[in-house]
């Protein structure tokens, strides 16, 4: 059914009306409601003028991207907003010292708060994640060795992994010499709802990857409903391999349920909530492999000066000290963007005991294998097999 284009960019203003109100609350801004109208420009997606307190979005912008974009170019006018209200726009550069001051204190994503990002958002943050040629060579070193992880001879796999995962922290350590620049990425499978093995992905990843995850709602301008996402924030870096973790976990959970739904066992295995017990058994099994080859690893490295008993070569764990420095920066980075943040636990009522224990087992020996992105972009991490 064709939607009437008005009565569609009707909906699109009370929706933005709707944002204005809850940024304005949410961040405690004392901004009177601007006028806000949706323009047809193709050279300026967003602008702000103060003499006719007008705000205006591009109808292409809201039409070509996600609305977490048509949000961040939002709040960028907003700070626009903000400043010129408060009579501190006299400075000569338009997005200076007192404009970035103003997209802190609304959670402005940093690649939307350039002078770029109202004309062109999709250089604006390609800009902000790209790496530097070092650093794509280091990730690159990860790859490969992950890759080699695929090999059916399972020492060799196991040899890979082990050297990856140095190589990972190695990296960690590494970043430490330059500025990390802080990102985030959305995951949106347009649900109303959060199911329950989702917030334990968001644990695993938050637990072991160095990113942290928020669950909020988020509107959709096509379909005009609102959905649950998952937001993962973290250094440019951190956040890519995080969502590769995401999507190869996502993928794997009704893979591993076929075949345990597949044995012949006595029971309802294929009942909904025996498959929700048999995918949280598989995370939480996950998760406690990755705690104890944490643990093994500082132990060994504490115990032996940093050196391996049997090889004699050096272990390479992340500092405590460094650690806490990537946690401090991870948390003011979450902080800007959601100063006012309730975290919620995950509700693990009605486990069927039977498909749990074997999920457990089975995800106490998972191995990252090769993942697929949201766009179905192949990421060449792979994992190997238990010895």
């Amino acid at each position: 059914m064709t939607i009437d284009r008005d009565l569609l960019e009707r909906a699109w203003l009370l929706q933005l009306v709707r944002e204005f109100q809850d940024i304005a609350q949410y961040y405690r801004l004392n901004l009177s409601q601007p006028f806000i109208r949706i323009t047809d420009s193709r050279t300026q997606f967003g602008s702000w003028q103060p003499y006719i307190r007008t705000l205006s979005l591009s109808r292409f912008l809201i039409e070509e991207h996600s609305w977490d974009v048509v949000l961040e170019i939002f709040k960028h006018e907003l700070a626009h907003m903000w400043v010129s209200e408060r009579g501190r726009d006299s400075e000569e550069d338009p997005h200076g010292l007192v404009f970035q001051e103003a997209c802190r204190r609304l959670g402005v994503a940093p690649w939307a708060r350039s002078a770029t990002v109202e004309i062109d958002p999709q250089t604006a943050r390609s800009q902000h994640r790209k790496l530097s040629e070092e650093k794509e060579r280091q990730i690159r070193r990860v790859e490969k060795l992950l890759s080699l992880a695929n090999s059916s001879n399972p020492n060799e796999a196991s040899l890979a992994m082990e050297r990856a995962r140095e190589l990972s922290i190695q990296y960690q350590i590494e970043m430490q010499k330059e500025a990390r620049n802080y990102t985030y990425v959305l995951i949106n499978h347009k649900k109303k709802t959060m199911s329950g093995h989702q917030s334990s992905i968001a644990s695993i990843l938050c637990a072991h990857f160095y990113v942290d995850c928020v669950s909020r709602s988020q509107y959709d301008a096509e379909t005009r409903e609102k959905y649950k996402v998952l937001e993962l924030l973290g250094s440019v870096e951190n956040v890519a391999i995080a969502e590769y973790v995401y999507w190869y976990l996502w993928r794997e959970l009704p893979l591993l349920w076929d075949v345990y739904a597949k044995a012949p066992k006595t029971g309802t295995q294929k009942r909904r909530a025996s498959r929700r017990s048999f995918y949280l058994g598989v995370l939480n099994g996950f998760h406690d492999k990755l705690s104890r080859e944490k643990a093994a690893a500082e132990k060994a490295a504490h115990e032996n000066q940093g050196r391996d008993p049997q090889t004699g070569q050096a272990l390479i764990v992340l500092d405590k000290s460094l650690e806490q420095v990537l946690k401090q920066e991870l948390k003011s980075f979450v902080s800007e963007r959601f100063p006012r943040l309730h975290r919620g636990g995950t509700s693990r009522s009605g486990v069927e005991q039977d498909a749990y224990t074997s999920g457990v087992a089975r995800g106490q020996t998972l191995e990252l294998r090769q993942g697929i992105s949201s766009n179905s972009r192949v990421l060449s991490i792979s994992a190997g097999r238990n010895p």
